[in-house]
């Protein structure tokens, strides 16, 4: 099954596909589309102009998966309502907002990936980059996200982190519909 993600950042564009890959080899990941957040969340026309793209690169077979940072905005509030507004492409769309940010998902792993211990407010850190770069001295999103994100895969436990981040875990739960919809 052949997957184009929507990204916002730079780093995103090189991580997700190693995260997806790395937990679901069978997912064909197409290079992401990066939007900005803020236009592709309340304007319909920039998220059909990115779905016409995603449909391009699919050639109309493949499956579309959503990754914005939910920054302060409520995960369980706003991604239904972007799913209700991309069902009506005609694509299959999966929606994920990672709470408060994709680099959260590292401070679930803080353990696996010598960060350290685990901050006490993980699903709740606005500013995670900030925290990753503390731990481990610099931080560069386009340098270093896609790095983390394969250490990540290699050495981390899926089902621990789906444990400690709801955000991780419902990206788990959309990568294994889309895998379904590849057995179908």
């Amino acid at each position: 099954m052949r997957v184009v993600p929507i990204v916002e950042g730079h780093g995103d564009v090189e991580a997700l596909p190693v995260l997806i890959r790395g937990y679901f080899s069978k997912l064909d990941v197409l290079r992401p589309l990066r939007v900005s957040r803020n236009r592709f969340i309340k304007s319909p026309d920039e998220q059909g102009r990115y779905l016409e793209l995603a449909r391009r690169n699919l050639g109309g077979v493949g499956a579309v998966l959503v990754l914005l940072d939910a920054d302060d905005d409520c995960p369980a509030q706003l991604a239904p309502s972007l799913v209700q507004g991309l069902s009506k492409s005609g694509l299959d769309c999966f929606v994920v907002l990672a709470k408060c940010e994709f680099e959260t998902w590292f401070l679930a792993a803080a353990d696996c990936l010598g960060l350290g211990g685990l901050p006490a407010d993980l699903e709740e850190i606005r500013g995670a980059k900030e925290e990753v770069k503390r731990r481990l001295g610099k931080y560069s999103e386009t340098v270093d996200q896609a790095k983390l994100a394969g250490k990540l895969v290699k050495n981390c436990d899926p089902g621990v982190l789906r444990g400690r981040s709801a955000s991780f875990d419902k990206l788990w739960r959309e990568l294994e519909k889309i895998a379904r919809l590849a057995d179908a």
